[in-house]
């Protein structure tokens, strides 16, 4: 019987690959994060336009005939 829980002889570690450096930015988080409480006011009040029509459609569908 073969003993398979010996590692073959060419296995060896892996070679880590280098991780590449950026220059730091000073205003990317600031825009970031002005362009994410944008977009949750649009859809804050997108939401509202929506659930208003929902009132008006049910409102007026219980007051007809």
């Amino acid at each position: 019987m073969a003993d398979t829980a010996k590692p073959a002889a060419h296995d060896h570690a892996p070679v880590p690959v280098p991780v590449p450096k950026y220059a730091e930015t000073i205003d990317a988080g600031y825009r970031a994060s002005n362009r994410v409480w944008i977009r949750v006011w649009i859809y804050i009040v997108s939401g509202h336009v929506f659930v208003a029509f929902l009132f008006l459609l049910f409102y007026v569908g219980s007051h007809k005939g």
